[in-house]
């Protein structure tokens, strides 16, 4: 048989036409919302990680493991803590203004009034829990400057850009969340060139000055874009009840992806939890095209969820399951073969982050894979079980933690974090197929 016989089942491809047919696929995915959509909010988080990983690698120099791991610990406490204020009213507003069920002024004026009620409690429960779990002295000033910037003025600005996610303009969140990312970066740097102490006490005072900068920034803008806030009492008590399961959802996957942190500080010590807060952030950074894809379509699956129920938002997420695994095949190799890079990016003093960071390389298949199923899940009403799952997870990555970090350090918070996801995942499939098989209920005939 001749080399250049063409198979009769298969079409002859005529010479150039390979460009073109490419050209055409790109301008039919131009011309779908969803898609510049999603590529939009990729390439605006892709620079939001930048920017994180840059502060991370300023504060890491600057700080070293003994002061890094003394943030860690405290900022661990206080993300515990940071969903709870609002109650959820951020989510919420996604969910009321995507179904044309609230306006965006009254989303926005009872989440800020629900998060500024709510920060005062959080921010005085920060500086008891920490002062009390954490021996190191002092802390209880770190927390309350840590805790004002990110219970209160950081839950501001995820408010304000809810909001604007539910009208589906993402460029304003966009702005948002990089302003605020950008002045972080400003002072990180300003400790990184030793223009203050490098210690965790003055790394503090310019994380809440940068929140300060921001938050007023993004209110203005808001308020100007969207108009004078207004409340409803009525509403935004009922919007409470409900958020307050978005809010216990978020608190536990904090639970779940910082105790480690704490629980080492406290077990082994400060240098030790700065050298696996390294390991883990390069991790945890390296999956965000994965969450910045879900936050692009988080709107999409509350108007799925409400069209079609659960089977409406799995559809929807299927094609994101394949990309994602794919991804995290080849994410898992990269970070075991990059691992002997971090002493080189961050230092020396950092050399024990590469065995921790080739411990934890498969971590990104449960980090994407249940990121993905709680979207489909909460786009389909299903808050409150999936809820209770996360509250679950909490508790066993905290029994594993206090059981396996005194006996095996950092080896110990990894299996952990390895135990949690597991069974965090699994209990995430057990709801999908348990509310799959639920009957839905018909109307009765007159």
């Amino acid at each position: 048989m001749r080399s250049d016989a063409v198979h009769p089942a298969l079409p002859r491809r005529a010479p150039g036409v390979t460009w073109p047919w490419l050209r055409a696929q790109w301008r039919r995915q131009a011309r779908n919302p969803l898609a510049r959509r999603s590529a939009f909010v990729m390439g605006s988080q892709f620079s939001i990680a930048l920017l994180q990983a840059l502060q991370f690698f300023l504060l890491a120099r600057a700080l070293g493991p003994a002061e890094f791991g003394h943030v860690a610990s405290v900022v661990a406490i206080v993300s515990v803590l940071v969903p709870f204020s609002g109650l959820g009213l951020g989510n919420m507003a996604v969910l009321r203004i995507a179904r044309g069920q609230a306006s965006a002024a009254t989303s926005l004026g009872n989440a800020l009034a629900m998060t500024t009620g709510t920060a005062v409690i959080g921010v005085a429960l920060a500086v008891a829990i920490g002062a009390g779990f954490l021996r190191e002295p002092g802390t209880w000033l770190l927390m309350l400057l840590v805790g004002v910037s990110d219970i209160l003025l950081t839950k501001y600005i995820d408010v304000a850009a809810h909001v604007f996610y539910g009208l589906d303009r993402h460029r304003f969140p966009v702005l948002f969340y990089n302003l605020h990312m950008a002045a972080r970066v400003l002072c990180a740097a300003a400790l990184w060139a030793g223009l203050t102490p490098p210690t965790a006490l003055a790394w503090a005072g310019l994380h809440l000055a940068s929140g300060v900068v921001a938050a007023t920034a993004v209110l203005a803008t808001a308020i100007a874009m969207l108009g004078r806030p207004r409340t409803a009492l009525a509403s935004a008590i009922a919007d409470a009840r409900s958020g307050f399961f978005f809010s216990v959802s978020i608190a536990s996957r904090s639970v779940q992806f910082d105790i480690d942190k704490s629980v080492l500080a406290r077990s082994a010590s400060t240098a030790t939890a700065g050298v696996y807060t390294a390991a883990f952030r390069i991790v945890f950074m390296a999956c965000m095209p994965v969450f910045a894809l879900m936050v692009a379509v988080q709107a999409r699956m509350f108007r799925k969820g409400h069209e079609a129920g659960l089977p409406g938002t799995l559809r929807a997420v299927r094609p994101l399951v394949m990309a994602a695994a794919a991804y995290c095949v080849v994410l898992g190799v990269a970070l075991y073969a990059g691992a002997p890079a971090v002493p080189w990016l961050l230092g020396e003093s950092y050399h024990g982050s590469v065995e921790i960071m080739r411990w934890m390389c498969l971590l990104p298949v449960f980090f994407t894979t249940h990121t993905i199923a709680a979207a489909a899940l909460a786009g389909a009403d299903a808050q409150q079980p999936l809820g209770l799952v996360h509250a679950l997870t909490a508790g066993v990555a905290l029994v594993l933690n206090l059981q396996l970090v005194p006996g095996f350090g950092w080896a110990g918070a990894v299996m952990a974090a390895y135990g949690s996801h597991a069974f965090l995942l699994a209990g995430m499939l057990v709801l999908i197929v348990v509310r799959l098989r639920k009957p839905v209920p018909q109307a009765v005939a007159p």
